[in-house]
């Protein structure tokens, strides 16, 4: 049997095992290209970035795209290629119907959450939002619209307690790779039927952004802000602005908190705990305590250094 011919399309770190496991296989699957978004100059000295699936298809030798756009230039290459099959995997970019219907086998994606939940940029963040316990990989095979095609297949993934952003994302990413490499040869031979999502089951998550981590005290929920630090870690983080005792405000960084009770007290107030940890109040009588968090521009400290060395105006 012929091994498929595969264009892999991803960029960030949940591709990328997916991208290795195919690579094991080359009696079965030959990856005669990698399209990655492009490289790109970030930080203070502006330094060149590659995605991660990028710099594996370097060290791989592989024949590496990276489109500033999908103009009629890359459609043409995209055809001399003759796929059997198109493989999406966050690439961080929509096709058009003229890309996914190029290859004989079609195009599928893999996707971080259980189809039809949590469709969009953020599942996996969402799902720690969310207060999920549960979430998983799914196969599908791509349409026109975002996360709307057929399943091809699932895998289920429990969230523990103490998950964030990179230990989920993490175990996400080698269940993708084992559910594709186990899925293609049936996707190959067409015993693999697809199945219509459930549409009207459907949910959305969105591209986050900065301002989604910040906190304002007086209106927050004390668990969803335990479980922002978690779904954002380690981008955007979960920041705060602190008013010190000669009104100075401080941009600080809430890299770990508990919830405790805070006996009825107005939200926005500080008090401080036995242990001498300063914790804030939230709504329905209860605080987060602030265990670990980094002033803009000084080094990470406990929840007590900070509140000696930034006092507020009034202590409870």
């Amino acid at each position: 049997m012929e091994p498929i011919h595969i264009v892999y399309f991803g960029t960030a770190d949940f591709a990328v095992p997916s991208l290795q496991s195919l690579l094991t296989h080359p009696e079965v699957f030959d990856v005669i290209a990698v399209v990655s978004q492009p490289d790109r100059l970030v930080g203070r000295h502006q330094e060149n970035q590659s995605s991660p699936v990028s710099i594996v298809a370097r060290q791989s030798n592989l024949l590496l795209l990276q489109p500033e756009n999908i103009d009629s230039s890359f459609l043409k290459t995209l055809h001399k290629l003759q796929a059997d099959l198109f493989i999406v995997a966050a690439y961080g970019r929509i096709l058009p119907r003229q890309v996914i219907e190029m290859p004989k086998l079609g195009s599928i994606n893999l996707h971080g959450s259980l189809l039809p939940k949590y469709r969009g940029a953020s599942p996996i963040q969402t799902a720690i939002l969310e207060g999920e316990t549960e979430t998983g990989v799914t196969l599908i095979l791509m349409d026109e619209k975002m996360d709307h095609g057929p399943i091809l297949a699932t895998t289920i993934e429990n969230i523990k307690e103490d998950d964030d952003y990179l230990s989920l994302t993490g175990r996400l990413s080698e269940a993708a790779a084992g559910l594709l490499v186990e899925s293609l040869p049936m996707l190959a031979d067409r015993t693999l039927l697809p199945q219509e999502q459930n549409h009207e089951l459907a949910t959305f998550t969105k591209m986050i952004r900065k301002e989604d981590a910040l906190i304002n005290w007086t209106t927050a929920n004390a668990w969803r802000i335990e479980r922002q630090i978690r779904a954002y870690r380690p981008w955007p983080g979960v920041r705060f602005d602190w008013i010190t005792r000669n009104n100075k405000k401080v941009r600080t960084a809430l890299l770990r908190a508990e919830i405790i009770h805070a006996n009825g007290q107005t939200p926005g107030t500080v008090i401080e705990t036995k242990d001498g940890l300063p914790a804030v109040v939230v709504m329905n009588d209860e605080a987060v305590q602030l265990i670990a968090v980094q002033p803009e521009g000084r080094r990470a400290m406990s929840g007590t250094d900070f509140l000696h060395g930034y006092p507020p105006p009034k202590l409870i």
